[in-house]
């Protein structure tokens, strides 16, 4: 599915969209707004991805065992006097 969409772009975008083609990021304006798109996604949802995995493990190394969830109390260690309750 290919959907074509016209976008206006002023001021500072469109400076650094000039100057990614000037540049010789991209080729073209389409290829650089394109690049533009991709660097977001790696950026951020590709930082989502590695937390979640990173989770994942965590909550599986509970699970077998491996690691230990600690209590408030334990995890304030000495610290724990200050807390009331």
């Amino acid at each position: 599915m290919d959907d074509k969409m016209n976008v206006t772009l002023r001021g500072k975008v469109r400076e650094i969209l000039d100057d990614m083609v000037e540049e010789g990021y991209a080729n073209t304006k389409s290829e650089a707004i394109r690049l533009a798109i991709l660097n977001f996604g790696e950026e951020h949802i590709g930082e989502e991805l590695m937390v979640k995995e990173k989770l994942d493990k965590i909550d599986k190394g509970i699970k077998e065992g491996k690691r230990k969830v600690l209590g408030y109390k334990e995890a304030l260690g000495v610290y724990a006097k200050h807390i009331k309750g």
